[in-house]
C-alpha cells in the first residue's frame, strides 16, 4: 500500500513540477490538468469591481495583477490546487503595492476559531541569499545549502496573527509544530516580531471537492482514482515493453545464415564464457573476446539476395506486439477515468460526428472547469482583492484626515488607568471626540469630492460602497463566428420587440459584461427604438381619435371613447415611460454594508498592537473540554449558580444561572483545526543557547541536542541570536521581546565548559 502511494505521489509531483525525468508512463494526470487549465483560464482572466463609480478600483486591481505576474503563475497554481485539493492565498503590503503569494497544501497551516474564520496562519517557504551569511554571524560561513542558480538557501517561517507577525529565518529546514513527532521543536534562526498593520488575517483558504460535512478540508482531483491511474500506468508500461521487444521484424529463411547475413567484421568472434568473464585477447586489448556480436543488433542483410533456388524461402515475420483487444481495453479504460474526472478524452473525439456534438461534448468539460474556477477565483482571489480594497479605503480615510489637519483622537486603554471611574470618563470623552472627528471628516470629504479636489498626500482608494470583486473570462475557448454573433443579435432584437429591457436583452450578445457596463454601452441614441415607439404612440393616438368619432352602441349620444373600460390613456403613459427609461440608463449604487468584511481588531487592540502589548478585546475560544481541561458542568450552565447536572437539588434555594443560547456559543465545523493556544508553549521553549532544560535559560551540559539538524547551531551557526530573544538583526533593529510588551531577559554569555579532572 505504501509503495503504491509512493508511486502515485511521484506521478502527481512530476505533473505539478513538470518534470520529464520521472518514470511515469500514463498521461492521464497531465492530460486532465492541461484540459482543466485550458477551460479554467480560457483566453484570460479579468478582475473587476461590480461598483466602481470613480474607475480607480479596476486600475488598482490591474496594477496588483500585473505587479505579481499572476497571469504567468496561474498554470502552476491550478496544477497545485487540483492535485492538492486546497491552497492558501496570502498577501502583504509591500511599499505602494501588495505582495500576493500562493501556498500549496504542504507549505501552510490554517487554524480557525469557533465561527470557522481563520484565527492564525503559519507559512514556511525557502529563498536564496547571495554571499556567505547574514546577521551577527555574517563573518562565519553559511550553513545554508547552495542552490542551482547561486546563493545559499534560507528558510523562513511566518506566523500571522491579527495583531502581529512572527518571522523566523534559518539556514536549516523549518517544520510545522504538528510534524515534529510530538517532540519540542527548537527555535532556530533569527526571529523578529512585526506589527500587523492590517488588523486582520490577510489570507484566504480555497478548497477543491469539499466534503459534505464542512469547509475545513479538500480532496485532490486524482486521490480517489489513484488505484485506477496506477493500473492504467502499468498497462501502458507493459504495452511499451511489448512494442520495444516485438516491434522489430524477425528474418525467417531456409538458406544458410552465411548466405544471407553479412557481419560487419570478419575477425569478430562470438561471445564465450571467458569473454563474458572479462578476459581479453592480446591482439585486441581494447575490447573483450568477440567484440560486437552479430547477434546483438550489428547484423546486416544485403538488399538483393541472388542465386535463390525454387525451394528457398526468405521472408520477415512481424509479430503482433499489441493486440486489438488490448489496445481497445486500454483506450476504453482511459476514457472511463477521464469521464470520472469530469473531462473528455481528446483522442476519443471521434464519438462526435458534427461540430455541434463536439461542442456539446466539451460542455461537460466547461461545466467541470467552471466549478474549479469559482472555487479558485470567486472564493479565493476575489476575496483577497476585496480585502485589499477595504484596506486601501481605510488608508484613504486616515491620510485624508491627516492632509486636512484633522487629529484623530487616541482611544484610552483600560490598563493605563488605575481607577475604573477615570477610565469611564476618558472613554466617554473619547466617544464624543470620535463623533466630532467623523462628522468633520465626512463634511470635508463631501466638499472636496463635489469640488473635484483631492488634497496632496492622500493615498488609497476613495470609499465607494460595496467592495465586492468579481471575475470574468476575456474570451471563450470556442470563439463565436460571425454567424453566431448575427444570430445572437437577432435574438436581442426579438426580445426588445417583446418589451424586454435592453440591458436584459443584451446579455445574449454580451454575456461577460456587467449591468453597469451594458448601461454605459446604451448611452448612445437608440434611433430605431425611438422610431418604433413614436409609431406606436401615433397608433394609440389614431385609435383614440377613432373611438371619439364612433357613437357608443349603448348610449348613442356619447362617443365610444367616453367608456371607462376603453380608456387607453395609460397606454400612452406606458409608451412614454418606456422611452424615457431606454434613453436614461444608469448604474446602481450598493451600500458598503452588504459586502463581506474580514474580522478586524478593535481600535483599542490596534493601539495595543502598535505598542507591543497583548490584545484584550479579541474574543478567544471557549469550549468545554477544550479550553478548561474538561472541568465544565454537564448541563450547559455555570457551576457558580448551583444548577449543574450533579450534586444536591437546588429546590427551595437560590436558583442557578440560565443556560446560554446556541447563537452565543458557536461550535467549530467538522474537521476544523482550532487555533487554541498551547498552555505549555512558554515552558517548552529552548534555553538561551538553544538546548538544555525547557523553560530555563541555563543549559544542562551533557544533554544531547536532538532537535538540531546540525552540530550546535545555537553556538556556531546564524541561530545564535535567535534563542536569546533580543539581539541585532539585519538593518540594525532589535528583535522585539515576547508578546505582552514585557522586556525580554538580557542575553547571558555562553559559559565555558570545565575541564574534567
Amino acid at each position: 500500500m505504501n509503495i503504491a502511494n509512493g508511486q502515485f505521489q511521484e506521478i502527481l509531483e512530476a505533473a505539478k513540477a513538470r518534470r520529464g525525468d520521472s518514470q511515469t508512463d500514463t498521461m492521464i494526470v497531465a492530460s486532465h490538468l492541461a484540459q482543466m487549465r485550458t477551460f479554467i483560464l480560457r483566453r484570460g482572466i479579468e478582475f473587476y469591481c461590480e461598483q466602481d463609480s470613480y474607475g480607480k478600483r479596476t486600475e488598482f486591481l490591474k496594477s496588483v495583477y500585473d505587479a505579481n505576474m499572476l497571469e504567468m503563475k496561474f498554470d502552476s497554481i491550478i496544477d497545485h490546487f487540483l492535485c492538492d485539493g486546497q491552497g492558501l492565498f496570502y498577501f502583504r503590503p509591500s511599499g505602494d503595492t501588495y505582495q500576493l503569494l500562493y501556498f500549496p497544501k504542504d507549505r501552510y497551516r490554517a487554524y480557525r476559531d469557533q465561527t470557522g474564520k481563520i484565527d492564525s496562519v503559519t507559512l514556511i517557504y525557502s529563498f536564496a541569499v547571495k554571499g556567505k551569511g547574514f546577521g551577527p554571524m555574517a563573518s562565519l560561513p553559511s550553513y545554508g545549502q547552495p542552490t542551482q542558480r547561486g546563493g545559499r538557501k534560507k528558510y523562513i517561517k511566518l506566523t500571522v496573527f491579527k495583531d502581529k507577525i512572527e518571522q523566523t529565518i534559518s539556514d536549516e529546514k523549518l517544520e510545522f509544530d504538528d510534524t515534529n513527532n510530538g517532540m519540542t521543536q527548537q527555535r532556530q534562526g533569527v526571529s523578529e516580531t512585526l506589527t500587523n498593520s492590517l488588523g486582520f488575517i490577510p489570507a484566504v483558504e480555497i478548497f477543491n471537492h469539499l466534503d459534505c460535512t464542512g469547509e475545513s478540508t479538500g480532496t485532490g482531483e486524482f486521490d480517489w482514482l489513484s488505484h485506477q491511474i496506477l493500473y492504467h500506468d502499468e498497462l501502458v508500461r507493459n504495452i511499451r515493453k511489448n512494442m520495444k521487444f516485438f516491434g522489430n521484424p524477425t528474418l525467417v529463411s531456409s538458406r544458410p545464415k552465411h548466405d544471407i547475413v553479412e557481419s560487419g567484421n570478419d575477425a569478430t568472434m562470438r561471445p564465450t564464457i571467458s569473454s563474458a568473464a572479462g578476459f581479453k585477447p592480446m591482439s585486441a586489448p581494447g575490447s573483450p573476446f568477440g567484440g560486437p556480436s552479430p547477434l546483438d543488433g550489428q547484423i546486416k542483410v544485403p538488399r538483393v539476395i541472388a542465386n535463390l533456388e525454387p525451394t528457398d524461402r526468405v521472408s520477415y515475420m512481424t509479430p503482433d506486439s499489441v493486440s486489438g483487444d488490448q489496445n481497445l481495453y486500454v483506450k476504453q479504460y482511459r476514457s472511463e477515468i477521464r469521464l470520472a474526472l469530469g473531462g473528455v478524452d481528446d483522442i476519443d473525439i471521434n464519438t462526435a460526428s458534427t461540430a455541434y456534438e463536439i461542442k456539446t461534448l466539451y460542455g461537460r468539460v466547461a461545466a467541470t472547469a467552471e466549478k474549479k474556477a469559482k472555487a479558485l477565483f470567486t472564493f479565493g482571489l476575489c476575496k483577497a482583492f476585496s480585502m485589499m480594497i477595504q484596506h486601501e479605503e481605510y488608508l484613504f480615510e486616515e491620510s485624508f484626515a491627516t492632509a486636512l489637519g484633522l487629529k484623530k483622537p487616541v482611544i484610552p486603554l483600560e490598563e493605563d488607568f488605575p481607577d475604573r471611574m477615570q477610565y469611564e470618563q476618558a472613554q466617554a470623552a473619547y466617544q464624543e471626540e470620535q463623533k466630532n472627528f467623523l462628522d468633520a471628516r465626512e463634511q470635508l470629504f463631501r466638499a472636496k469630492l463635489e469640488a473635484g479636489e483631492i488634497p496632496p498626500g492622500v493615498v488609497g482608494l476613495i470609499p465607494d460602497g460595496n467592495t465586492k470583486v468579481s471575475w470574468r473570462w476575456t474570451g471563450e475557448v470556442f470563439e463565436d463566428d460571425t454567424q453566431d454573433i448575427l444570430n445572437n443579435s437577432i435574438v436581442v432584437r426579438n426580445l426588445q420587440e417583446l418589451g424586454v429591457d435592453s440591458i436584459e436583452a443584451l446579455k445574449y450578445l454580451f454575456p461577460g459584461k456587467t449591468e453597469e457596463e451594458r448601461a454605459a454601452m446604451l448611452s448612445g441614441y437608440p434611433f430605431r427604438m425611438v422610431q418604433q415607439t413614436q409609431q406606436s404612440l401615433q397608433s394609440f393616438i389614431g385609435l383614440l381619435g377613432s373611438l371619439y368619432q364612433l357613437p357608443h352602441p349603448q348610449t348613442p349620444n356619447l362617443p365610444l371613447g367616453s367608456d371607462p373600460n376603453l380608456d387607453i390613456t395609460g397606454f400612452l403613459y406606458r409608451s412614454l415611460e418606456f422611452l424615457r427609461k431606454e434613453l436614461s440608463y444608469s448604474g446602481k449604487y450598493q451600500p458598503a454594508g452588504s459586502d463581506e468584511r474580514p474580522s478586524k481588531l478593535s481600535d483599542a487592540d490596534q493601539q495595543r498592537s502598535k505598542r507591543g502589548r497583548p490584545i484584550r478585546d479579541e474574543r478567544g475560544i471557549k469550549l468545554p473540554g477544550v479550553t478548561d481541561n474538561g472541568t465544565s458542568t454537564g448541563s450547559g450552565v455555570s457551576a457558580a449558580g448551583g444548577s449543574g447536572s450533579g450534586g444536591e437539588s437546588m429546590a427551595g434555594s437560590v436558583p442557578g444561572f440560565e443556560r446560554k443560547s446556541e447563537y452565543a456559543q458557536p461550535i467549530p465545523g467538522p474537521g476544523t483545526i482550532l487555533g487554541v493556544p498551547d498552555p505549555n508553549a512558554s515552558a517548552a521553549g529552548p534555553g538561551t543557547l538553544g538546548f538544555g532544560t525547557a523553560g530555563t535559560s541555563s543549559p544542562v551540559f551533557g544533554t544531547p541536542d536532538i532537535q538540531s539538524p546540525s552540530f550546535n547551531p545555537g553556538v556556531y551557526g546564524p541561530g545564535a541570536a535567535a534563542a536569546a530573544g533580543p539581539g541585532p538583526i539585519p538593518g540594525g533593529a532589535a528583535v522585539p521581546g515576547p508578546a505582552g510588551g514585557l522586556p525580554p531577559a538580557p542575553a547571558q554569555p555562553a559559559p565555558r565548559r570545565r575541564k574534567r579532572k
